[in-house]
């Protein structure tokens, strides 16, 4: 069997989209799934190990850039399409494709429905995560949805990232900090507060701060890392599979630490953690923080701290 998976973007919707096909990997003997993902997101669907090929969609290349594209999907046959996105940009890749089975969301937009030759059903539970929905993929294929789908990726890191992990401080509490997310006011805003109040913890931590965008920090000291703007796709799945726990926003960290069973205190304002926060909700390894007028900072470092140390301590 193989299926073509059409999900470019978003990275944590990726994450998700991954964690169904590897129910499909893990069931169905010889499966062969290919991938049509954004370029700047490659990295994390070739180290999760279960994909054979990918199509690579560039979002500023252009009308001949994607009519290129759509050239090289045709050059394919699949028993299935399955289209994760529902947008117009990948209902038209769907349309163009062959196949004898193209399959989208039930709540696909811009027309992007007129591609399908069926559309998922809408789960049968109240607020229903993100995952959830995408878990509708399995039925079409007779599978049953799992409880998780936890993923292994393959480790790639940068040099200077491994040393510093492999440094002898390494032996206590790693906590690694995502302080960045899309949207601003999704972003709590006392990741500098909570690393100094976890650093000057008495069990010892160390605390890496990681992400795109450099963070500014008041600390100098042997134990904390600010490696924010110098870490890498393949750094950040590295570093979350070494630690102890991640403490980060409504952002795509939270969704590789779940898949991977890490320890999370997720943070949420605007965002509804119902649909959006770590997978399963409901797992003894997460911890998620939704503040009650949807103002992430009304969450305080005393909520996360405390948190932290609470979820630490858990076998």
């Amino acid at each position: 069997m193989k299926i073509l998976v059409i999900k470019p973007s978003s990275l944590g919707d990726i994450v998700h989209a991954l964690q169904v096909m590897s129910v499909v990997k893990r069931r169905i003997e010889g499966v062969v799934i290919d991938w049509v993902v954004r370029d700047c997101f490659k990295r994390i669907v070739e180290a999760s190990g279960i994909v054979r090929k990918l199509f690579l969609f560039k979002r500023h290349g252009g009308l001949s850039s994607f009519i290129q594209l759509i050239k090289e999907i045709r050059t394919e046959h699949y028993d299935y399409v399955f289209d994760m996105q529902g947008l117009a940009r990948s209902g038209i890749m769907t349309f163009f494709s062959k196949s004898d089975k193209k399959v989208g969301r039930f709540d696909s937009r811009e027309l992007s429905w007129l591609a399908y030759d069926k559309r998922i059903d809408f789960p049968k539970i109240e607020a229903p995560h993100a995952l959830d929905i995408l878990f509708q993929f399995l039925k079409i294929l007779n599978l049953k949805i799992p409880k998780h789908a936890e993923l292994e990726f393959v480790e790639r890191p940068s040099q200077a990232v491994f040393d510093i992990l492999k440094k002898k401080n390494f032996s206590k509490n790693l906590i690694l900090l995502f302080p960045e997310s899309r949207r601003k006011e999704k972003e709590w805003p006392y990741f500098c507060d909570l690393s100094e109040a976890l650093m000057s913890d008495s069990s010892g931590n160390v605390v890496v701060v990681a992400g795109q965008r450099e963070f500014r920090s008041r600390l100098n000291c042997d134990s904390f890392y600010n490696l924010s703007g110098k870490t890498s796709l393949d750094d950040v799945i590295f570093l979350i599979k070494n630690s102890s726990i991640v403490v980060a926003n409504d952002s795509a960290p939270i969704h590789i630490a779940a898949s991977m069973k890490k320890k999370i205190v997720a943070i949420f304002g605007p965002t509804d953690c119902r649909r959006f926060g770590p997978y399963p909700i409901d797992s003894a390894r997460h911890v998620i923080l939704q503040s009650a007028d949807r103002n992430i900072s009304s969450i305080t470092v005393d909520d996360v701290f405390n948190s932290c140390l609470d979820l630490l301590h858990k076998n």
